[in-house]
């Protein structure tokens, strides 16, 4: 899960846990209604359980998913231009969208934006169908299985995207939570403004372990600034091997030395380096 819960006397600390809590019950008890227990988890076989009709492909331009109510249960949307891997995310996270139809989810909403305001809420929706999503394709007690036979290296990555159906951003964002220190994981690409020779990466997003989300964003930090050389990430970018380096970064708040994983994934012009980014916080 994303989350670490924290009970107090009330019960979860606060309406963000409240929420995760809320989608992560639903998804698992969905799953279970499914009676599928193995990988992969294809999310047009889970949708009947929820009252989905159909399912239409279509191209949707910048969107990649709509829920679409009916009379008697939903429509989903899927845009068909789109990598079947993506195509599986968002009709997992359209299904997440219906459990918001539900008392328990209309209330929840509700009280979101109460407290948080209008904005805030519907950031907070579309974060919350994501983690749906997440469990409903990578169920939680199932990944952590299959990723700890591979120790949760870097290396699980493909076949893990492989075994569960899911894209490598996908698969890595949810590796990270399973990896019980403090990790940053990390997209990154060819920055093709700069001249030929002098080759540099730029990040396209960051999250990090367990992330607690703040007020109004996603969980994921979009064009984030990394301080470094990245002198293993470019060496990941020449190699379809991981690379394993140790090199001073500065990312979000922290300054420092860090350990950090570096693999390349795709080829060509969509050729990219995902990194795990362990820093060394006694420094």
């Amino acid at each position: 899960m994303f989350v670490n819960y924290r009970n107090n006397i009330y019960g979860i600390c606060d309406v963000w846990d409240r929420g995760v809590e809320f989608v992560t019950r639903r998804t698992q008890r969905l799953l279970k209604d499914s009676m599928i227990t193995s990988p992969p988890f294809f999310p047009e076989h889970l949708a009947p359980f929820q009252g989905i009709k159909r399912i239409v492909k279509e191209d949707l331009g910048n969107q990649s998913g709509l829920l679409i109510p009916l009379g008697d249960g939903f429509e989903i949307k899927i845009n068909a231009a789109h990598a079947p891997q993506r195509q599986n995310f968002s009709c997992a996270h359209e299904i997440g969208h219906t459990f918001f139809f539900e008392e328990g989810g209309i209330s929840l909403i509700k009280r979101i934006k109460i407290e948080k305001g209008e904005t805030v809420g519907n950031n907070w929706l579309e974060n919350l169908c994501d983690i749906s999503a997440a469990e409903l394709l990578m169920p939680s007690l199932i990944f952590s299985k299959y990723a700890a036979k591979y120790k949760f290296n870097i290396i699980a990555l493909t076949p893990l995207s492989n075994i569960f159906n899911t894209s490598i951003d996908a698969t890595s964002i949810r590796l990270c939570d399973f990896i019980s220190k403090p990790c940053y994981v990390a997209r990154l690409v060819l920055d093709r403004s700069e001249e030929l020779g002098d080759l540099k990466l730029r990040a396209t997003w960051l999250t990090w372990s367990r992330r607690r989300m703040p007020s109004k964003s996603s969980r994921l930090l979009f064009k984030p600034k990394l301080l470094g050389q990245k002198i293993g990430m470019l060496k990941a970018l020449r190699t379809d091997k991981p690379i394993y380096s140790r090199e001073w970064m500065g990312i979000v708040n922290f300054r420092g030395y860090c350990r950090i994983w570096s693999q390349s994934f795709s080829s060509g012009s969509q050729r990219f380096v995902i990194s795990f980014i362990f820093p060394e916080c006694d420094n």
